[in-house]
């Protein structure tokens, strides 16, 4: 062994009104710093697109831009935006009705796509006040308060609760929606006694209204949950439970995944609440796979609701110890957040955050005296040395952490981590042949112990090739993968 040296967001989200489904969306703002040198030639300096003016408006306030424009395009000031919306908002609702008219508010003209962090939050604000005002002769109409109850959960799940305004803020909205969601039902169960409606429309009605409140009372459940004290806890548990309830009454795709991440939010709020450990309530793989395929099919690959449901599934596999998959899906995402996003969206953030996760390769040493986990490197001395770096502390703090080069054989891949078969006598065909040590097969010893003995215990490692079983394969005829072939894959 040798020593060779020591190697030293905001919150937001977005309800996809359009599907009548509720989606939550994270991503970061960008604000334009007005300060720009000399050398910049005037066609280079942004204007609002609206008014076309360069400076501030007339209260002081910058030009904005948190979407996906680039360049010099997209600029705009938060009160032309708003004035646009509300004209846009207005005629959308006077042709299509209401189910359309809250667009304007969430997404960009230019780039098409969703606007993001404190410019989304100010005109969520400016589209309760637009429907709340806006619409005086229709107020009492159900398909307005609909859209009145999906303005207020935009507004809401924008909110972090990190200061008491947002606090008191997020509760009067929390109020305002419980009211809404109630008139709607006795709204609802009036027309049906007055048998007003035909049976199937008032299914549907229904149908809408579930899924309404299910999704409202998630949301509210998140909120709670983000005040990060043990009331708010308690509250994000009652409401994720009544979430629950409400999606075990819905048979759809998107319900099946609703209900078990609900069922993931309780048992993970239970654990905190009880400071036990957590329960297993992972969300099954399929469900998201699932959810990521309806987004592509709906959105398009390029859509941040795609690219987050993308992130989830990742985590997903993960999870399950699939790093390859995930690793070749995030890859994927990244190329596709960067091209249609830019590196500065929250998008293109999410999927880093992630990727890097992923692409950390984490391996146990089988020497006197060293403990814990320690991430891989690289090769050296054409891979009879292995570098490593740790070992790894929770949080990580990689300043605190050495770099060391170990004899390869002494190097035992963790689970979740990418290797290649070489060196195998009796089952030669299998060298060269990529997979994930999905889990170590660990004998108990003599004394009752149980740790892994390179001569004895075996990595079970599963194939990317899917034709291949899993096998066990002992640490020596194995070698991480830094680098895996084919990033940008199919789709999971």
């Amino acid at each position: 062994m040798s020593v060779t040296g020591q190697e030293g967001d905001s919150f937001s989200a977005v309800i996809l009104f359009r599907s009548a489904r509720v989606s939550v969306i994270f991503s970061t703002s960008f604000c334009l710093d007005l300060t720009m040198s000399s050398s910049k030639r005037a066609e280079d300096v942004p204007s609002c697109w609206l008014c076309l003016e360069e400076g501030p408006d007339e209260g002081g306030a910058p030009l904005v831009r948190d979407c996906s424009c680039r360049g010099s395009s997209g600029f705009a000031h938060l009160s032309c935006i708003v004035k646009y919306a509300e004209s846009a908002g207005k005629r959308l609702y006077e042709r299509e009705g209401p189910s359309t008219c809250m667009d304007p508010f969430n997404i960009c003209p230019n780039c098409k796509q969703y606007y993001q962090n404190d410019v989304h939050k100010a005109l969520a604000k400016a589209c309760v006040e637009f429907v709340e005002e806006g619409f005086e002769d229709k107020k009492n109409f159900l398909p307005h308060k609909h859209l009145y109850a999906h303005a207020l959960m935009t507004q809401m799940v924008m909110l972090d609760g990190k200061n008491e305004g947002e606090k008191a803020g997020g509760e009067e909205i929390i109020a305002k929606f419980i009211s809404v969601m109630e008139e709607m039902k006795s709204q609802l169960e009036q027309l049906e006694q007055l048998e007003s409606l035909d049976w199937g429309t008032c299914l549907r009605l229904r149908d809408d209204l579930t899924d309404l409140e299910a999704n409202g009372n998630a949301n509210i459940g998140h909120f709670y949950r983000r005040l990060n004290s043990n009331e708010g806890l308690l509250k994000a548990k009652e409401r994720f439970e009544k979430a629950r309830d409400l999606f075990k009454k819905m048979h759809t795709m998107e319900a099946e995944t609703s209900l078990a991440k609900m069922k993931q939010n309780i048992s993970e709020l239970e654990s905190e609440l009880s400071g036990n450990e957590v329960h297993d309530e992972d969300i099954d793989v399929i469900y998201l796979q699932r959810d990521y395929h309806r987004c592509l099919g709906i959105y398009g690959q390029s859509s941040s609701a795609t690219i987050y449901a993308g992130v989830a599934l990742a985590k997903a596999l993960l999870d399950e110890r699939r790093t390859i998959e995930a690793e070749m899906l995030l890859s994927k995402l990244e190329d596709i957040s960067r091209r249609t996003h830019g590196h500065e969206h929250r998008s293109t953030k999410s999927v880093l955050s992630v990727l890097s996760s992923a692409r950390e390769r984490k391996v146990v040493i089988r020497f006197e005296g060293f403990s814990g986990w320690f991430q891989a490197l690289r090769y050296e001395n054409e891979g009879e040395d292995c570098v490593v770096q740790g070992p790894i502390a929770f949080p990580r703090n990689v300043d605190e952490e050495e770099q060391y080069s170990f004899d390869s054989t002494d190097i035992i891949p963790f689970p979740g981590t990418p290797v290649v078969c070489h060196g195998l006598q009796k089952a030669a065909h299998l060298n060269g042949m990529i997979g994930d040590v999905r889990d170590l097969d660990v004998k108990e010893k003599e004394d009752g112990s149980k740790y892994f003995d390179v001569d004895t215990d075996r990595c079970v490692v599963h194939f990317e090739d899917k034709s291949l079983k899993p096998v066990k394969v002992k640490a020596a005829n194995l070698r991480v993968v830094f680098n895996l072939p084919n990033a940008n894959g199919d789709d999971p």
